[in-house]
Order: structure tokens, then sequence, then C-alpha cells
């Protein structure tokens, strides 16, 4: 374990810092529990891999790769040589600093940054420096390039940010010795490898809309052919016995039509976190939307209701004679008739939407059945439930033989009636 926390030395769009917590949930217990490696084929600001760094000492080795040759040159460059990348970084953030308030300046020297950025012939520890530079400078951290592979992000409106962080670079420097480093294309990834190996895949996100597209993040984009041969790469990975874990966005929870993900990955396991949109010209529409997490390995295969609210369940809903609790029941015993159904309405996937990407175990309700499984009430959790791969619910048992017979009380009032 390092000595100071690395953290990510780069500002970057889509950045997973704010999904550590459901990335902590989705890790293999089995996998982390001994020695293990990591592997990270679309690295990026490396949020998730610092985090594995700085939490697990256990780790064996990890591996990144990016197409992007000048990210991954920038990791390489603060791994062997931090101290000269530190030299200059001084440099860049004294003379940027110097001409705060000087707007016409400061402009063209971002502008002249960039385009020397662009010619690519610096030596290694400058292009590196130019790459943190205009990260830091830039609007919203984007990184985006076009046909050409030229950097085309405007100057953002910063006032003397930081630049150069000395400790966090040397941290990082550190952190880093226990990582080899690749650029190319993500399948070569694949001989790497092994039963005993963690996979997270944080690819360039399918745009929620036209508009959203942010995803130029080499010259060649990220289309829809590309997603689905990751993918197939990640069905190879499965086959192998290598877990993964990986990231998209929720293309289905701006459009209820649209199931790209859920088809392509229909065979393995998604679940639906909260995320924040942070990077959009209009402050407005950045905000709270969620985002794909899939794995190929169950995250939970039940849901323990009874046992975690039960008694305030039964007060609230559940406390008449004819209602009798049961944990843990099989999805494949729960049988369905329409006939028997108290109200026949439609599956509306909006509504399951609803309730797999807001799920909250304080709030789900059990589905009511009869005393041989057959589905009376919550045809929309028991759809959830199915959908989130669960092989375990708990049920609420409605005795409708103990709702038919009247109670003495009833008996006696028909009786005066009479």
């Amino acid at each position: 374990m390092i000595n100071k926390a690395a953290k990510p030395f780069l500002k970057w769009a889509g950045g997973k810092t704010q999904l550590i917590n459901d990335f902590e949930k989705s890790l293999p217990k089995e996998i982390i529990k001994d020695k293990f490696t990591y592997i990270e084929p679309f690295v990026g600001s490396g949020a998730i891999l610092f985090w594995v760094l700085n939490n697990y000492p256990n780790l064996k080795k990890a591996l990144i790769n990016d197409i992007n040759e000048d990210l991954i040159n920038t990791y390489r460059v603060i791994a062997s040589g931090p101290k000269e990348l530190l030299s200059l970084l001084k440099i860049l953030q004294n003379e940027f600093h110097s001409l705060e308030g000087i707007d016409d300046k400061k402009k063209e020297y971002y502008y002249e940054k960039r385009e020397l950025y662009n010619l690519r012939n610096t030596e290694k520890s400058m292009q590196a420096a130019l790459f943190i530079f205009l990260n830091r400078t830039c609007f919203n951290g984007l990184y985006r390039v076009n046909s050409k592979n030229l950097y085309n992000v405007p100057m953002g409106s910063y006032k003397k940010p930081t630049i150069c962080d000395d400790a966090n670079i040397l941290a990082v420097s550190e952190a880093l010795q226990k990582v080899e480093m690749l650029s190319g294309d993500f399948e070569q990834t694949l001989e790497y490898a092994g039963k005993n190996t963690l996979f997270y895949f944080d690819p360039p996100y399918k745009p929620l809309s036209e508009t959203s597209s942010f995803n130029s993040y080499a010259k060649d984009d990220f289309n829809d052919l590309e997603q689905i041969r990751l993918r197939d790469f990640c069905a190879t990975l499965d086959k192998k016995g290598t877990k993964w874990i990986l990231s998209n966005s929720d293309v289905k929870g701006k459009n209820i039509n649209d199931n790209f993900f859920d088809e392509i990955y229909a065979e393995f396991y998604i679940s639906r976190v909260k995320a924040k949109r942070s990077i959009n010209a209009n402050p407005e529409k950045r905000g709270e939307l969620n985002e794909l997490m899939i794995t190929n390995y169950p995250l939970v295969n039940y849901i323990p209701v009874l046992s975690t609210n039960k008694e305030d369940l039964f007060v609230r809903n559940y406390d008449k004679p004819y209602w009798t609790p049961k944990d843990k029941v099989s999805l494949s015993e729960i049988k369905i008739d329409k006939s028997l159904m108290s109200f026949d309405n439609p599956i509306y996937e909006s509504t399951l939407s609803d309730i797999i990407g807001n799920f909250d175990l304080n709030n789900w309700i059990p589905i009511t059945v009869n005393k041989d499984l057959f589905l009376l009430d919550g045809q929309h959790r028991l759809e959830a439930a199915k959908r989130m791969k669960l092989e375990y619910i708990d049920v609420v048992i409605q005795d409708t033989e103990l709702l038919t017979i009247p109670t003495p009380k009833q008996r006696r009032s028909k009786k005066f009636k009479l």
C-alpha cells in the first residue's frame, strides 16, 4: 500500500469517482480476498484504478490500456520521471497564472500550447506536461479530438487552476510502480486474462442523444458496432472464467424504447446506479441520471425484505390473520394465472425502469401469492426481480379461504338482518 493515497491527476469527463461506492459493492469477493490482477482496458483518468491501488495491498499486479497514446505516455512519464515532469508543470503554471486578468494574452497562451501539443514533436516529458496543462485549463476537463486526431477543446474559464500538484504526482508515480501500461485496442488485454483476474471496462459511453455525444475520444468513433465488439470480448472473457464489471450510459432511461444494452447484454447481469451529469454547456442540463453497471456474475440473488423491515411492513400492510410471510421463495416456484390476479394491467417498461433504477430495499414490498404460490398482486415487482436476475424473493401468502369465511361478528350481523 502506498504512503499517500494517489488520486486522479486529471479532470475527466465521465470520471468514475462518484461510482466508487457502487463499484465496491459489485466486486466479486472470491477474487479480491486473495492475490489478484486488475485490468482496465479504457483507463481514462484512472479513478477506479487508484482506488483499487490504494485499498487492496493484496493486489498482485495491475494493467492499464487506452487507445489514447498521449494519455498512456503521460502515465509512463509520471511513473518513470516525475521530477522532470513537475519542473515543466511549474513553468507552465507560473506562466499561465501570470496572465490572470489579461484575458487576451491568457487565451493566446492556451491556444499556443494547444497547437504545440497537436504537433506531437516534443520530447515525451514535455508532451505529458502539455497534456496535463490542457486538461487543467480546458473546458470541463474534456478530451476530444477531430478526425485528424487534433485536440480541439476550447479554453475553460478557471482562475489560476492547479496545474502542478507536486504531492499527488509523486503519490501517483509511487502507485504506478506495480502497473503495466499498454496503448492500443482494448482486445490486446485478452492475453492477460486469468481466473483470478478482474476486468473493469469504462468505454466511451453511448450518447443519450445526438447533442450529448462527448465520445470523440479518438479519431475513430466508438459507435454501436464497437459497443457490440466490446460485448463479444466480454463474452470471451466469461467463457474463460474471468470476472468483469462494465459501466455505460442508461439509454433506456432516456428513451424507454431503446433496449440496446438490455438486449446485447441480456445474458449477463444489468444494474442501474445513480450518477451525475457534469458535462453540458448548459448548467441546467447537468444533474442526476442512471448509469448501467453490468457484470458476468450476480451482484445479489436474493432480496431479504422480510428480515429487513418485517415489523414495519406488517404493521402498515399485513396485520390480518389471512397474511402469512414466507422468505426466500425461488422465483421458479412462482406461477402466474391471470384469472387469479386482483387486477391485470400490462407490464409498463417505465414502471420497471423506476423499480430497478431506484431500488431501495427499505421500500420494497413483497409480492402477494396464494398458498399454491400463484401470483395475486405485484406483477411489476416480480418482473423486476426477474430482470435483476434474482433467484429468490420474499413473499406474503394470502389465504383466500380465510377471506371467504365470515367472522362470528359477521355471522351474527347477517342473522340479525334476517
